[in-house]
Protein backbone atom coordinates (compact mmCIF):
# COMPACT_ATOMS: atom_id res chain seq x y z
CA UNK A 1 0.00 0.00 0.00
CA UNK A 2 2.80 2.59 1.12
CA UNK A 3 4.86 1.33 -1.73
CA UNK A 4 1.62 2.31 -4.24
CA UNK A 5 1.09 5.75 -2.31
CA UNK A 6 4.80 6.55 -3.29
CA UNK A 7 4.05 5.36 -6.95
CA UNK A 8 1.56 7.34 -6.86
CA UNK A 9 3.18 10.37 -5.51
CA UNK A 10 6.44 10.50 -8.39
CA UNK A 11 3.42 9.64 -11.26
CA UNK A 12 1.84 12.85 -10.14
CA UNK A 13 5.20 15.00 -10.14
CA UNK A 14 6.19 13.65 -12.97
CA UNK A 15 2.90 14.57 -15.04
CA UNK A 16 3.00 18.22 -13.16
CA UNK A 17 6.60 18.71 -14.55
CA UNK A 18 5.67 17.43 -17.92
CA UNK A 19 2.44 19.87 -18.00
CA UNK A 20 4.76 22.80 -16.77
CA UNK A 21 7.36 21.94 -19.60
CA UNK A 22 3.65 21.68 -22.24
CA UNK A 23 2.70 25.23 -21.23
CA UNK A 24 5.70 26.75 -21.23
CA UNK A 25 6.37 25.31 -25.07
CA UNK A 26 2.81 26.83 -25.57
CA UNK A 27 3.69 29.96 -24.46
CA UNK A 28 6.99 30.50 -26.46
CA UNK A 29 5.21 29.12 -29.97
CA UNK A 30 4.45 31.90 -32.66
CA UNK A 31 0.94 32.52 -34.27
CA UNK A 32 -1.84 31.64 -31.93
CA UNK A 33 -3.41 28.70 -33.37
CA UNK A 34 -1.39 26.43 -31.54
CA UNK A 35 -2.06 28.30 -28.25
CA UNK A 36 -6.11 29.10 -28.81
CA UNK A 37 -6.45 24.99 -28.63
CA UNK A 38 -4.09 24.92 -25.28
CA UNK A 39 -6.45 27.83 -23.78
CA UNK A 40 -9.37 26.15 -24.48
CA UNK A 41 -8.42 23.50 -22.95
CA UNK A 42 -6.57 24.85 -20.35
CA UNK A 43 -10.26 26.24 -19.90
CA UNK A 44 -12.11 23.30 -20.06
CA UNK A 45 -9.75 21.55 -17.40
CA UNK A 46 -10.49 24.31 -15.29
CA UNK A 47 -6.53 25.59 -14.97
CA UNK A 48 -7.90 29.36 -15.22
CA UNK A 49 -4.76 31.24 -14.96
CA UNK A 50 -3.13 29.35 -17.66
CA UNK A 51 -5.62 29.99 -19.88
CA UNK A 52 -6.40 33.31 -19.10
CA UNK A 53 -2.59 34.46 -19.91
CA UNK A 54 -2.60 32.41 -23.06
CA UNK A 55 -5.69 34.30 -24.16
CA UNK A 56 -4.04 37.36 -23.12
CA UNK A 57 -1.46 36.30 -25.47
CA UNK A 58 -3.78 35.75 -28.49
CA UNK A 59 -5.59 38.93 -28.07
CA UNK A 60 -3.72 41.21 -29.89
CA UNK A 61 -3.04 38.54 -32.27
CA UNK A 62 -6.84 38.07 -33.30
CA UNK A 63 -8.12 41.60 -33.32
CA UNK A 64 -11.00 42.02 -35.99
CA UNK A 65 -10.89 38.19 -36.79
CA UNK A 66 -13.63 36.01 -36.19
CA UNK A 67 -11.98 34.39 -33.39
CA UNK A 68 -11.34 37.66 -31.76
CA UNK A 69 -15.08 36.40 -30.00
CA UNK A 70 -14.12 33.62 -28.39
CA UNK A 71 -10.74 34.79 -27.22
CA UNK A 72 -12.52 37.81 -25.64
CA UNK A 73 -15.45 35.36 -24.11
CA UNK A 74 -13.31 33.49 -22.52
CA UNK A 75 -10.84 35.47 -21.28
CA UNK A 76 -13.02 37.61 -19.48
CA UNK A 77 -14.57 34.09 -17.78
CA UNK A 78 -11.39 32.91 -17.07
CA UNK A 79 -10.52 36.29 -14.85
CA UNK A 80 -14.22 35.80 -13.55
CA UNK A 81 -13.34 32.13 -12.20
CA UNK A 82 -10.63 33.67 -11.31
CA UNK A 83 -12.17 35.63 -9.26
CA UNK A 84 -10.92 38.89 -10.40
CA UNK A 85 -14.42 40.83 -10.70
CA UNK A 86 -13.28 43.89 -10.91
CA UNK A 87 -10.83 43.27 -13.81
CA UNK A 88 -13.87 40.63 -15.26
CA UNK A 89 -16.86 43.28 -15.44
CA UNK A 90 -14.16 45.35 -17.24
CA UNK A 91 -13.63 42.63 -20.03
CA UNK A 92 -17.39 41.33 -19.97
CA UNK A 93 -18.85 45.17 -20.57
CA UNK A 94 -16.05 45.41 -23.24
CA UNK A 95 -16.78 42.08 -24.88
CA UNK A 96 -20.86 43.29 -25.10
CA UNK A 97 -19.90 46.36 -26.50
CA UNK A 98 -18.04 44.93 -28.85
CA UNK A 99 -19.72 41.82 -29.97
CA UNK A 100 -23.56 43.04 -29.53
CA UNK A 101 -24.74 40.74 -31.83
CA UNK A 102 -22.97 37.62 -30.67
CA UNK A 103 -24.81 34.56 -29.34
CA UNK A 104 -22.58 35.06 -26.29
CA UNK A 105 -24.28 38.47 -25.25
CA UNK A 106 -26.94 37.26 -22.81
CA UNK A 107 -24.59 35.51 -20.73
CA UNK A 108 -22.23 38.37 -21.06
CA UNK A 109 -24.32 40.91 -19.48
CA UNK A 110 -25.43 38.55 -16.90
CA UNK A 111 -21.83 37.98 -15.89
CA UNK A 112 -20.95 41.42 -16.05
CA UNK A 113 -23.41 42.08 -13.43
CA UNK A 114 -22.35 39.43 -11.52
CA UNK A 115 -19.18 40.49 -11.59
CA UNK A 116 -20.04 43.90 -10.34
CA UNK A 117 -22.28 42.26 -7.55
CA UNK A 118 -19.10 40.34 -6.35
CA UNK A 119 -17.43 43.51 -6.08
CA UNK A 120 -20.19 44.65 -3.64
CA UNK A 121 -18.84 44.86 -0.76
CA UNK A 122 -20.35 44.76 3.07
CA UNK A 123 -23.01 46.82 3.80
CA UNK A 124 -21.25 49.22 6.63
CA UNK A 125 -18.73 50.04 3.26
CA UNK A 126 -19.11 52.75 0.58
CA UNK A 127 -22.20 51.00 -1.76
CA UNK A 128 -21.42 52.80 -5.20
CA UNK A 129 -19.93 49.40 -6.69
CA UNK A 130 -23.91 48.11 -4.72
CA UNK A 131 -25.64 51.00 -7.21
CA UNK A 132 -23.61 50.12 -10.18
CA UNK A 133 -24.24 46.34 -9.44
CA UNK A 134 -28.04 46.71 -8.97
CA UNK A 135 -28.59 48.83 -12.52
CA UNK A 136 -26.61 46.88 -14.00
CA UNK A 137 -28.93 43.93 -12.87
CA UNK A 138 -32.01 45.55 -13.26
CA UNK A 139 -30.97 46.54 -17.02
CA UNK A 140 -30.34 42.82 -17.36
CA UNK A 141 -33.97 41.74 -15.94
CA UNK A 142 -35.85 44.10 -18.31
CA UNK A 143 -33.69 43.33 -21.52
CA UNK A 144 -34.42 39.42 -20.58
CA UNK A 145 -36.94 39.24 -18.61
CA UNK A 146 -37.54 35.14 -19.85
CA UNK A 147 -33.23 34.65 -19.73
CA UNK A 148 -32.69 31.04 -17.73
CA UNK A 149 -30.91 33.63 -15.72
CA UNK A 150 -33.72 36.00 -14.88
CA UNK A 151 -34.79 34.33 -11.74
CA UNK A 152 -31.20 34.65 -10.07
CA UNK A 153 -31.28 37.87 -11.05
CA UNK A 154 -34.44 38.86 -9.11
CA UNK A 155 -32.87 37.05 -5.93
CA UNK A 156 -29.35 39.22 -6.21
CA UNK A 157 -30.98 42.32 -6.68
CA UNK A 158 -33.07 41.49 -3.62
CA UNK A 159 -30.18 41.33 -1.67
CA UNK A 160 -28.30 43.92 -3.01
CA UNK A 161 -31.67 46.07 -2.34
CA UNK A 162 -31.89 45.13 1.26
CA UNK A 163 -27.71 46.06 1.32
CA UNK A 164 -28.25 49.26 0.18
CA UNK A 165 -31.22 49.89 2.46
CA UNK A 166 -29.02 48.46 5.61
CA UNK A 167 -26.18 51.32 4.57
CA UNK A 168 -28.46 54.12 4.24
CA UNK A 169 -30.67 53.20 7.35
CA UNK A 170 -27.91 52.89 9.63
CA UNK A 171 -26.66 56.43 8.04
CA UNK A 172 -29.97 57.66 9.32
CA UNK A 173 -29.76 55.91 12.59
CA UNK A 174 -26.42 57.74 13.07
CA UNK A 175 -27.79 60.69 13.72
CA UNK A 176 -29.84 59.29 16.39
CA UNK A 177 -27.20 57.75 18.10
CA UNK A 178 -24.93 61.03 18.43
CA UNK A 179 -27.88 63.03 19.88
CA UNK A 180 -28.73 65.48 16.27
CA UNK A 181 -32.28 64.37 16.60
CA UNK A 182 -33.55 67.21 14.30
CA UNK A 183 -30.99 66.05 11.83
CA UNK A 184 -32.24 62.31 12.51
CA UNK A 185 -35.70 63.10 12.07
CA UNK A 186 -34.83 64.56 8.20
CA UNK A 187 -32.64 61.63 7.94
CA UNK A 188 -35.49 59.29 8.34
CA UNK A 189 -38.14 61.13 6.27
CA UNK A 190 -35.40 60.88 3.42
CA UNK A 191 -34.68 57.59 4.10
CA UNK A 192 -39.00 56.60 3.81
CA UNK A 193 -39.23 58.56 0.57
CA UNK A 194 -35.94 56.88 -0.91
CA UNK A 195 -37.22 53.04 0.29
CA UNK A 196 -41.00 53.49 0.64
CA UNK A 197 -41.05 49.75 1.26
CA UNK A 198 -38.39 49.27 3.32
CA UNK A 199 -38.42 46.58 6.25
CA UNK A 200 -36.27 49.55 7.91
CA UNK A 201 -39.07 52.16 8.15
CA UNK A 202 -41.17 50.53 11.26
CA UNK A 203 -38.02 51.11 13.81
CA UNK A 204 -37.59 54.34 11.66
CA UNK A 205 -40.99 55.78 12.44
CA UNK A 206 -40.38 54.98 16.03
CA UNK A 207 -37.02 56.56 16.33
CA UNK A 208 -38.71 59.60 15.06
CA UNK A 209 -41.44 59.76 17.67
CA UNK A 210 -38.30 59.29 20.25
CA UNK A 211 -36.10 62.00 18.42
CA UNK A 212 -39.22 64.32 18.55
CA UNK A 213 -40.02 63.81 21.78
CA UNK A 214 -36.21 64.11 22.98
CA UNK A 215 -36.24 67.77 21.43
CA UNK A 216 -39.41 68.51 22.77
CA UNK A 217 -38.29 67.70 26.54
CA UNK A 218 -35.53 69.26 26.29
CA UNK A 219 -36.36 72.56 24.76
CA UNK A 220 -37.55 75.94 25.90
CA UNK A 221 -40.56 76.06 28.08
CA UNK A 222 -42.30 78.66 25.05
CA UNK A 223 -41.08 76.27 22.27
CA UNK A 224 -42.36 72.77 24.28
CA UNK A 225 -46.18 72.82 23.18
CA UNK A 226 -45.11 73.43 19.47
CA UNK A 227 -43.03 70.23 19.87
CA UNK A 228 -45.05 67.85 22.19
CA UNK A 229 -48.02 67.90 19.37
CA UNK A 230 -45.50 67.41 16.54
CA UNK A 231 -44.53 64.23 18.74
CA UNK A 232 -48.35 63.76 19.15
CA UNK A 233 -48.88 63.92 15.47
CA UNK A 234 -45.80 61.13 14.99
CA UNK A 235 -47.28 58.83 17.20
CA UNK A 236 -50.71 58.92 15.33
CA UNK A 237 -49.21 58.55 12.55
CA UNK A 238 -46.72 54.98 13.25
CA UNK A 239 -50.02 53.92 15.29
CA UNK A 240 -51.88 53.95 11.81
CA UNK A 241 -49.41 52.00 10.25
CA UNK A 242 -47.94 50.11 12.36
CA UNK A 243 -50.47 49.11 15.21
CA UNK A 244 -49.17 45.83 16.13
CA UNK A 245 -45.27 46.98 16.36
CA UNK A 246 -43.56 46.28 19.28
CA UNK A 247 -42.24 49.34 19.74
CA UNK A 248 -45.84 50.28 19.99
CA UNK A 249 -45.35 49.90 23.79
CA UNK A 250 -42.20 52.55 24.50
CA UNK A 251 -44.30 54.82 21.62
CA UNK A 252 -47.29 55.07 23.53
CA UNK A 253 -45.75 56.16 26.64
CA UNK A 254 -44.21 58.97 24.95
CA UNK A 255 -47.61 59.55 23.94
CA UNK A 256 -49.00 59.73 26.89
CA UNK A 257 -46.41 61.96 28.27
CA UNK A 258 -46.94 64.30 25.66
CA UNK A 259 -50.75 64.50 26.42
CA UNK A 260 -49.96 65.20 29.85
CA UNK A 261 -48.11 67.81 29.29
CA UNK A 262 -49.58 69.14 27.15
CA UNK A 263 -52.98 69.24 29.83
CA UNK A 264 -50.46 71.30 32.01
CA UNK A 265 -49.40 74.04 29.39
CA UNK A 266 -53.62 74.09 28.61
CA UNK A 267 -53.96 74.83 32.16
Amino acid sequence: MIKYSNFTFIVFIVFGIFSCSEYRKVLKTEGYEKKLDAAMKYYEDEEYFKASTLFKDIKPLVKGSEESETVDFYFAYCLYNLKQYSLSSKYFKGFIELFSRSDKVTEAEYLYAISLYKESPNSNLDQSSTIEAISAIQNFINKYPYSDYSLEANKIIDELQIKLETKNFNNAKQYYKTRNYKSAIIALNNFENDFPDSFFNEEGAYLRILSQYLISINSFEDLQEKRFKETIEFYLNFVDKYPTSPFLAEAEKMYVESLNLLTKFAE
